[in-house]
Order: structure tokens, then C-alpha cells, then sequence
């Protein structure tokens, strides 16, 4: 079972969201706080279709989440929010930066002074006395990690294992790796969740969850891991038939990933492989 998951956000999808002036005047509509779309629909002055087409695409891009019926700008909309917020304060300086880029013979100190006299904004200031190639550094350092980590990744599936009773744990871990799995394993599920947001990136290609754990349960964790991951894959481990229950709560789970412990090795690893 190979690692098919990839993300579905990109620098160009975010940007070709928010491209055009009807797009970028919804996204900073949102921006204040929670918005109905009847409101907005009104404020753009565009058929249904246009508006629908580009709140579509901005919440494609993990813009802008919907919640009780309002539109409110997610995390990653409210960083964007604040670049295009200094974008636009770039734009207001216009002429201020294309009278800094013809001091082109002057010393490094010497610029500074200019910067410092002609920009009175301080993030602005930071940005032009800061060299594109340090900007970049700490981006280099993170893609380079995220490289090197995808290419010690090993052929078979990886998965997550979260059980926290050790015996089962065990069991259930040496049958994987009997089978060519990579599996990590966790017997507290807040360790399992900040593990799997530390990863930044799709990697499981299935997660197994043992339903009654202390603390966060197997289907609280689930609901927090696809509110970050939406294509996460699941499988629950009951030792209770829990599984009519468990489908009426999560209607999207095929009953037949529903483990009913104690259960023979090889009906487990069928269940994994599917």
C-alpha cells in the first residue's frame, strides 16, 4: 500500500484565489469576522454564479471555512490577510520604494539611512534591510527537512497505531512490521495528535484507532485529525460490537474497518489491506 496522499494546497492555488479584484474584495469582506453569504453575495454585485465560483475557490484553497452558516477567515487566511495587508502598504509606498531602487551606488549603511527616512512603516523597513536570501533561509531549512524525511519514507504503507493498553500494542504492532509496515505507535492520543501535526504533511496512509482510551477517545481523535487531514483513513479497534454505533456517529466509515478485538492476525491484516 504505497503513500498516495499529497497536499492540496499550493502557493499558486492560494494566490490564483484571491487573484482577481472580486476575489480579493470577498477574502478582505470575510476578514473582520464572521460573515453571511447573502451579505456578501450583496457587497460583490455579481451574479450567483461569479460569486459562487470564486468563494469556491477560496475556500478550496483553506482560505475561508464555513461555520453556522457564516464565512470567517481560517489560519492560514488570516496570515495571507496580513501579507496582502503589507502588500498593499508596499503599493501605497510606490513611488517612496522606486526612489530607494535608484540609489543603486550607494554603501549598504548609506541605504539603510535612506530606507530609514523615506518608510515610515517598521515591517516595511524590516523587509528592505533584510536580504532576500536570508527571507528565504528558514524556508530552505524546512523544504530540505521535509525532502530528506520523504525520502527515508519506506516502501510499504506507514501507519498509526494508537492503543493504550502496551500488550495490544504490541501485538497489533509486531503483526504490521511482520507484514512490511512502518508503524508508529502512541498510547496516549494527545501524543498521537501533536505527532501528526508536527508532520506537517499527509503521511499515514492509514491510522488505527482504539476507540475507549482515557483521556481524548479513538473518535475524538479521528474528528481532530480529519479537521486537519480531510483524506486521513481510519480504522477502530472495539472490544465492544460497537459498530452500528460508531457508523450513525461517523456515516462516512465502511462498517468492515470496524476491528472487533480480540481478533486472528490475519483477519487484521486483511482489514489494514483493504
Amino acid at each position: 500500500m504505497q503513500n498516495e496522499m499529497v497536499s492540496s494546497q499550493s502557493l499558486p492555488k492560494v494566490l490564483s484565489a484571491i487573484a482577481d479584484a472580486k476575489s480579493l474584495f470577498i477574502f478582505r469582506s470575510i476578514a473582520p469576522g464572521f460573515v453571511e453569504g447573502d451579505v456578501l453575495l450583496k457587497k460583490t454585485n455579481i451574479s450567483r454564479k461569479q460569486y459562487y465560483s470564486r468563494i469556491s475557490a477560496i475556500m478550496d484553497a483553506g482560505l475561508v471555512t464555513r461555520k453556522n452558516k457564516k464565512y470567517c477567515l481560517t489560519s492560514l487566511g488570516k496570515i495571507v490577510y496580513g501579507l496582502q495587508i503589507t502588500t498593499q502598504n508596499a503599493l501605497n509606498n510606490y513611488w517612496k520604494l522606486r526612489a530607494i531602487d535608484s540609489f543603486d551606488d550607494v554603501s549598504e549603511r548609506e541605504l539603510e539611512q535612506v530606507i530609514e527616512s523615506l518608510i515610515g512603516d517598521e515591517n516595511l523597513r524590516g523587509l528592505l534591510t533584510k536580504k532576500c536570501s536570508d527571507i528565504a533561509t528558514s524556508s530552505v531549512v524546512e523544504c530540505s527537512s521535509f525532502s530528506l524525511q520523504k525520502a527515508e519514507e519506506r516502501d510499504h504503507g506507514n501507519l498509526m497505531l494508537v492503543e493504550d493498553e502496551s500488550d495490544i500494542l504490541f501485538t497489533f504492532k509486531t503483526i504490521l512490521i511482520s507484514e512490511g509496515y512502518n508503524v508508529d505507535t502512541f498510547t496516549d492520543s494527545f501524543e498521537a495528535l501533536k505527532h501528526f501535526i508536527k508532520l506537517n504533511h499527509p503521511y499515514y496512509d492509514l491510522v488505527i484507532l482504539d476507540i475507549r482510551m482515557r483521556g481524548m477517545n479513538g473518535i475524538q481523535l479521528y474528528q481532530k485529525l480529519k479537521g486537519i487531514d480531510d483524506h486521513v483513513r481510519a480504522t477502530f479497534v472495539s472490544a465492544l460490537d460497537a459498530a452500528e454505533e460508531i457508523v450513525s456517529i461517523l456515516p462516512e466509515l465502511n462498517p468492515s474497518h470496524i476491528i472487533r478485538k480480540p481478533i486472528a492476525a490475519r483477519d487484521f491484516i486483511d482489514i489494514v489491506a483493504v
